[in-house]
């Protein structure tokens, strides 16, 4: 098995980077196995102080390698559903963690890459950095902790959140700088790196959790014909997301809120919308959603 995780150790920090850039670093089981696996080291060793995640070339993470995971023809769904708890499994080492987590954000963030930068305990982003929830252009949702997690680590930003899950708007640097959600914004990946180190230190005893309780959220206002750009959206996939969402904001709790978003992940992709999206993305062609 190639090795997909690096990770060098400068004065006890810790540098995980994600190495398959020929892919923009996205998911497969490997990757995100030896993800975990390093993961649950950092947390157990006492010379590190703290961690920072990047990835290798254009991206720090592309998200989950749909192409990998339809490359089992015989079982996509199980292959799917490995992916998904293994991701699973690495987002709860990162919760675990009592040492500064750092995600350091090189270009592009997309979907599950997002979504393991979301739950670092601190960002920090190139200047060109993009984020993204592109996931209901394929009629499915952030499976993962994203209808949930950014509201309840950066209230200020629920508008913004209602249209980057909603309708797939992407999010440059400067704008999640704005809303709290990337501390520095650096000009290139050395600099970048420096941040992220800064970031750790600063951080040292200074985690703040997600919040727990009921959260209040404005009102997500969806269009009779939604569309991310100039692509129309599924109405019945932006539906279930925005319940989603909702649901998840009323939780009594954290956990609680996460597993109506794991819920409403099943119940969107069992829709024809997500059957259509992830067969249209596949065929390299425009979707066409019937409803």
């Amino acid at each position: 098995m190639s090795e997909l995780i690096e990770v060098i150790k400068t004065d006890a920090i810790a540098q995980i980077t994600l190495n398959r850039p020929e892919a923009y670093n996205a998911f497969n089981y490997d990757l995100v196995d030896q993800l975990t696996s390093r993961l649950t080291t950092m947390a157990g060793d006492d010379s590190v102080r703290g961690v920072v995640i990047t990835g290798r070339g254009k991206a720090f993470c592309a998200g989950g390698d749909l192409k990998w995971a339809l490359g089992y023809p015989a079982r996509p769904g199980a292959a799917f559903h490995t992916l998904a708890s293994q991701f699973h499994l690495a987002i709860l080492e990162i919760r675990r963690m009592k040492k500064p987590v750092v995600a350091a954000v090189n270009g592009l963030a997309l979907g599950g890459g997002l979504e393991i930068a979301i739950r670092c305990h601190g960002m920090v982003a190139t200047k060109n950095a993009r984020l993204q929830f592109p996931e209901i252009s394929l009629g499915i949702l952030p499976g993962i902790g994203g209808c949930v997690v950014p509201y309840r680590k950066w209230p200020q930003g629920a508008e913004l959140f209602h249209d980057m899950i909603c309708l797939a708007k992407p999010v440059g640097a400067q704008a999640a700088a704005e809303i709290g959600m990337i501390s520095r914004i650096a000009d290139d990946h050395p600099s970048l790196i420096a941040a992220a180190i800064d970031e750790v230190n600063s951080l040292q005893g200074k985690i703040t959790r997600i919040a727990e309780g009921k959260i209040q959220i404005p009102e997500i206002e969806v269009s009779d014909e939604p569309k991310a750009g100039k692509q129309v959206l599924s109405k019945e996939a932006v539906s279930i997301t925005v319940k989603t969402i909702q649901a998840g904001a009323a939780a009594e709790s954290l956990g609680n809120a996460l597993e109506i978003g794991y819920k409403g992940f099943g119940e969107i992709a069992c829709s024809a919308a997500a059957k259509e999206g992830i067969s249209a993305f596949l065929e390299r062609r425009k979707p066409e959603f019937n409803k």
